[in-house]
């Protein structure tokens, strides 16, 4: 299961930094239990200013800030306080 969530890394003085990142998780039945494996990547940063927010990916790359706020549940909570 891969899903993306965001945290915030800044917010000083009317700049908000917000990352975003994808995690992947694995689980599977062994004979004797459960394997749980786990892999965290960092997929973009949101620079949030006065009254602007915008997307980068990890190579500079502008990306859509709209996808990302409908693929992450409370992403506008986030951006928005």
């Amino acid at each position: 299961m891969c899903t993306l969530r965001a945290s915030e890394l800044l917010n000083d003085a009317g700049l908000r930094l917000v990352a975003v990142e994808s995690v992947d998780l694995q689980n599977s039945k062994t004979g004797i239990g459960f394997r749980l494996s786990g892999n965290i990547k960092p997929v973009a940063l949101i620079v949030c200013g006065r009254g602007s927010c915008y997307a980068l990916d990890m190579d500079a790359n502008p990306l859509d800030i709209d996808q990302l706020r409908r693929d992450i549940p409370g992403l506008d909570a986030i951006i928005y306080k």
